[in-house]
This record gives C-alpha cells, structure tokens and sequence, in this order.
C-alpha cells in the first residue's frame, strides 16, 4: 500500500467496522440494564465486536491488505462494541444493586460517589436501600433511620443491614454477614459475620442460612432476638438489626416454633404461633415513637412495662408443643391487641393513654 494511502485505509476500515458492530447490537444497546446485565453484555460486545470487527476489516482491505485490516477492523470493533453495550445504568454511583433474587451485590464505589442503587426489577432508587424484600418480592421499607439502614464492611464495601449475606465486587459471596452483634446485652458495631446460639451468644463466623435448590441463599429463622434494653427473647423469629443495633421483624412464622421453622410475611391465625414476632414488632413500633416524638420517654416506658408484663404472664403461661390453649392465646392476643391500639391512637391521635 502506497503511503498517501493509508489514513484513508484506516478511516475506512474503521468505518465499516463500526458499522457492522452498531448493527449487530441495537437491542442490547437501548435496553435498559442492571449493572449485572451492562457487565456482561460489555464483555460480550468487546469480545464479539473484535471477531465481527476483523472479519469486515478484512473483507474491505485490498489485495494483500487482509491482515493489517483485520488488525485494525478487531481493535475498532472491540472498542466500539464495548462503547455500544455499554448501557444507561449508572453503576459508577451505585451503592450496589439486588439480583433478580434479591440477593445483594456490593460494588467498590467510593463513598462521595454513591448516589443510588438497583432494585431487583432494574430500577434505579436514589439513596441507600432501607429496608428488605419479604417472601412475597415485596419491598418494605423500614422505619429505622436512614443512617442507620446499613454499613460499610472492611473493604469500604457498602451493604444493607437486612442483608444476611451479599456478593463482594469480586463476585465471592459473604454468608452471615451483620452491622454488629450484641455481647452480653451491649450492642457491639462494626462489620461482622456470624450468629447467635439458643443463649443469645454470638458465634463468629458462622452462618445461619442454607442454599434451596435453585442456589439462592436462604436465611435460617433466628432462636431469639435483643430487644431495645438488650435483653435476649427467647424463641424463633426472622429480621435483622440495623447499624445501631435496633431489631427489624421482617416476617412470622407459618409453621412451627424453631430454628427450622418456616416463615412467610403474612400475619398468623394462632396467637400463640406467632407471639414472639408480635411482641418484636410493638417494640420496634415503641422505638419508633420515640423516635418520631409521638411517644415521651415516660409514656415509651409505660408501654415497654406493659409489653414485659405480657411477656412474662405469657411465659407462665402452660403450654402444649409449643402453644397456648385457646383460652389463653385468647386473653395474650387481647393484650397485644389493646397495646397495638394504644400505640397506633398516640401516633394518629394524639392520644397517649394506655
């Protein structure tokens, strides 16, 4: 090839390239995507673009040009291929985002640079994710303070405190995961991975979940819970402690009163079956009265008082494989049912009576 020849060679080769790589990839490139999906699709379009890009570069180079335009045409074709897959989702300011499964993937964004994150559905949420999806793929958002939905783990990795366990950005999954733990009944923060025994004690590095059979990981029901005065609450319950060491009931049980018990978001028929969830939530409900002023510190510990005294006739309570007699899952459920309406009439009405 003639030297005055060759930057119109290469504007050439690069042209067609581009052009038979656009063309391949029109629906990848206007679809909306996850940063799973533009990871992959960009991998994708690298590789393919480069094959695609040789191939056309080749084809239009002259006679004994083949090789430096298939050379050309791969280089042009792996670039363009990478820009053209390369999507709309801002994962350059993403906390993270959750799988089709919602399982958690935390990303090395730095902190000044995280803005949002991905649902499950690929929608783009501004701030930081506060709250979990239940058994039904629903999102409920908690009512604990934003600063306090979730932390930063040893690698400046950020995670939801529901999460019990998330990918890393290398892809490694980190079962067990936690904001803190409690010792003793003082709540310990910072990054960490474990769980509790039938005691309250906290066991490190072990994780209470297992895989289903599609692989996705499933949290284990927890054998109690520390409630706002870090006192242990014996009994089976599912929900997560955010950064400040708060408990979040995130569902109650269908189906037993164990460590193995199954659990669904919906609430239960039987009183005595999902009594410990119940009490878990009119205290997470008492907390936040506090919170939001609706409730006074005296009028916060009236009512704390009444759920220790349900606690405690309900612990006298006999009980027959685990559960009361009607009579008393009745008068227990009237009791929870008078505090839960109480609590409601303070935050609605101004009402702050018991």
């Amino acid at each position: 090839m003639h030297p005055a020849q060759e930057p119109l060679f290469m504007h050439k080769n690069l042209l067609v390239a581009g052009l038979a790589v656009a063309a391949l990839f029109p629906s990848i490139a206007l679809a909306q995507q996850t940063c799973e999906q533009q990871h992959t699709n960009r991998t994708v379009g690298t590789v393919a673009g480069a094959g695609i890009g040789a191939l056309a570069g080749s084809a239009v180079a002259g006679r004994g040009d083949h090789t430096t335009g298939a050379i050309v045409g791969g280089i042009a074709g792996a670039l363009i291929g990478n820009q053209v897959t390369k999507g709309s989702a801002d994962c350059a300011h993403a906390y993270g985002y959750y799988d089709g499964a919602g399982a958690w993937h935390a990303t090395d964004v730095a902190r000044a640079d995280a803005q949002g994150y991905y649902n499950r559905g690929g929608q783009w949420i501004a701030g930081a994710p506060n709250g979990y999806y239940d058994s039904q793929a629903r999102w409920v958002g908690a009512s604990s303070d934003a600063s306090a939905s979730g932390y930063y783990d040893a690698n400046n990795r950020w995670v939801p405190a529901s999460a019990d366990g998330y990918y890393a950005a290398n892809g490694e999954w980190v079962s067990g995961a936690a904001s803190g733990y409690y010792d003793n009944g003082r709540w310990v923060s910072g990054p960490t991975t474990g769980r509790y025994d039938a005691r309250g004690r906290w066991i490190s590095g072990a994780a209470s979940g297992h895989r289903d059979a599609n692989g996705a990981w499933i949290a284990d029901a927890q054998p109690g819970y520390y409630d706002s005065n870090g006192r242990w609450r014996v009994g089976a319950v599912m929900g997560y402690y955010d950064a400040r060491g708060r408990w979040t009931a995130t569902s109650t049980p269908v189906s037993g009163n164990d460590a193995n018990a199954m659990y669904d978001s919906r609430p239960s028929l039987n009183g005595s079956r999902d009594f410990q969830s119940r009490v878990a939530r009119l205290d997470q409900r008492i907390r936040r009265g506090i919170d939001d002023g609706s409730l006074s510190r005296m009028e916060a510990n009236r009512a704390q008082r009444e759920l220790s005294s349900i606690r405690r006739e309900e612990a006298r309570m006999p009980h027959r494989r685990g559960r009361l007699n009607q009579r008393d899952d009745m008068r227990i459920d009237s009791r929870l049912d008078s505090l839960s309406s109480s609590l409601r009439l303070a935050r609605e009405d101004g009402n702050r009576t018991y």
